[in-house]
């Protein structure tokens, strides 16, 4: 205190002992005022800490840096030898980990290299340190510490510890810990609430971390969808070009096929013709047998080059979608079916409100060519049933079948069913030429749909088919 100021108060005190029992009093005093001002200078330290750290967290640092620059700020406000942040290994229960930054007093060694495990923490402490929980430790040897957590400590030269949770979001993420090496060292309640405050803008910067990992790692997926689509597109594109190629191609050949095939197949029927006619009596019933069989022949041959051109312009032609009446198309084409044999006792069971998006043209043929079969495999019962109808799976795709009640066949023939030209049935038994159900699944796939089959020897057949994706469905 100022000389002149106790000289002052030492005149106005009556003797020697009041003085000195005044001075005890304003040194007293004094201490206090300088505590307080100790105290108000580390909190303004503290707020400025803290300023700094949120500073940070608002521009586009990484997380090291952050971690670095409030460790070292850290440490050394509170004078600690140690600052580190730990982070526990992902999927590992919270038993094992490792400091990912630190800023540690020279005369300590650094435990950034060490890979820690505690086999206690997860299974006892975890959940308390992810509802907030904090340990300030004064001496770990005297704090009642368990055997192993003492190791742990030790081996880092820990004498005082004071950890505070990292949260990222609600999860643990790691600990904050501050580290006394020295010596013993009580946490002040200052200093604890300090430290979680620094503890809970770094919980930010994690959640700004994650938020950015899963922004950046949606980006490279959304690159990554873009380059495929880029390759898709390109390999479509090719696609697409090859596939005019090809159309072309096929263009040339139906054109050949349709010209210069039938002009010697009219050849050869004509000419038999002309040697039944002109020549009929110098030719034994023999000769005469093996003309009609040689006409016979390539009449049917006719027939097989139309069928194959009329199956190749179902894949080759373009489709215009559009709403389709599938009843109203099945009960046009039983109506000219029972025109053309009045004779025949069919049963037709059509279910009303039948629609579908297709190419109208095609679905017309690809029904005509199942009632067709339906009509000429009913033929030999004295009367017959045959009905078009839909059923859709609970949550499932609309699935449309033509049933019959005739000869059926044994499914375990079922795969060539489909394959051109292949036939269950003899012709004499039942006449045609095994294009029909090929071009009905041409159509279906060009739908995007599937077809299949249900039949037994003499108990009829179900054909069953979709005409849209399953994937659309997803």
């Amino acid at each position: 205190m100022n000389p002149e100021i106790l000289t002052s108060l030492q005149k106005l005190c009556r003797d020697e002992a009041a003085f000195e029992q005044l001075k005890q009093i304003i040194a007293g005093e004094f201490q206090h005022l300088n505590l307080q001002i100790q105290q108000a200078n580390f909190r303004l330290e503290q707020q400025k800490a803290l300023f700094r750290v949120i500073t940070r967290l608002r521009e586009p640092l990484d997380l090291e840096t952050i971690f670095q620059a409030t460790a070292i700020e850290v440490r050394q406000l509170l004078l600690a030898d140690r600052v580190g942040m730990f982070r526990f290994y992902p999927d590992s229960g919270w038993d094992d980990g490792k400091f990912v930054s630190e800023d540690v007093d020279p005369a300590f060694s650094s435990a950034m290299k060490q890979k820690i495990h505690d086999h206690c923490f997860g299974e006892q402490f975890a959940a308390h340190y992810q509802q907030g929980r904090i340990q300030a430790v004064a001496d770990i040897y005297s704090f009642g510490l368990s055997d192993c957590h003492i190791e742990i400590l030790s081996q880092f030269q820990v004498r005082a510890n004071l950890a505070v949770p990292l949260l990222q979001g609600e999860n643990l993420w790691g600990l904050l810990c501050i580290h006394q090496c020295s010596a013993p060292r009580e946490w002040q309640p200052t200093e604890i609430d300090f430290v979680k405050q620094i503890a809970s803008h770094l919980g930010v910067a994690l959640k700004h971390a994650e938020l950015m990992a899963q922004l950046q790692a949606e980006i490279v997926e959304r690159q990554e969808a873009e380059q495929a689509v880029q390759t898709l597109n390109q390999g479509l594109q090719r696609a697409i070009i090859e596939m005019r190629a090809v159309n072309k191609e096929l263009e040339a050949f139906s054109y050949s096929v349709s010209h210069d095939l039938r002009a010697p197949l009219r050849s050869i029927d004509g000419f038999s013709q002309a040697l039944l006619e002109d020549y009929q009596e110098q030719l034994d019933a023999n000769g005469q047998d093996y003309l009609r069989r040689i006409r016979a022949a390539t009449q049917r041959m006719g027939y097989l080059i139309d069928d194959l051109l009329n199956l190749s312009r179902v894949t080759r032609c373009e489709m215009h979608i559009e709403a389709v009446n599938l009843s109203l198309l099945a009960s046009n084409i039983s109506t000219d079916l029972e025109e053309n044999q009045p004779e025949r006792s069919v049963e037709f069971l059509i279910q009303a409100g039948l629609t579908a998006e297709g190419d109208s043209r095609l679905l017309n043929l690809l029904l005509e060519n199942l009632l067709n079969n339906a009509w000429k495999f009913t033929s030999k019962h004295s009367t017959a049933k045959i009905e078009v109808g839909m059923i859709t799976p609970e949550g499932g795709i609309a699935t449309y079948f033509v049933r019959d009640d005739g000869a059926g066949f044994d499914m375990s023939y079922a795969d060539k069913l489909f394959a051109p030209f292949q036939r269950l049935h003899s012709f004499q038994e039942f006449p045609g030429n095994g294009i029909g159900l090929a071009t009905v699944q041409r159509i279906v796939h060009r739908h995007g749909g599937k077809i299949w089959t249900e039949a037994g020897v003499n108990q009829g057949a179900t054909f069953y088919f979709t005409l849209v994706a399953e994937e659309a469905m997803g």
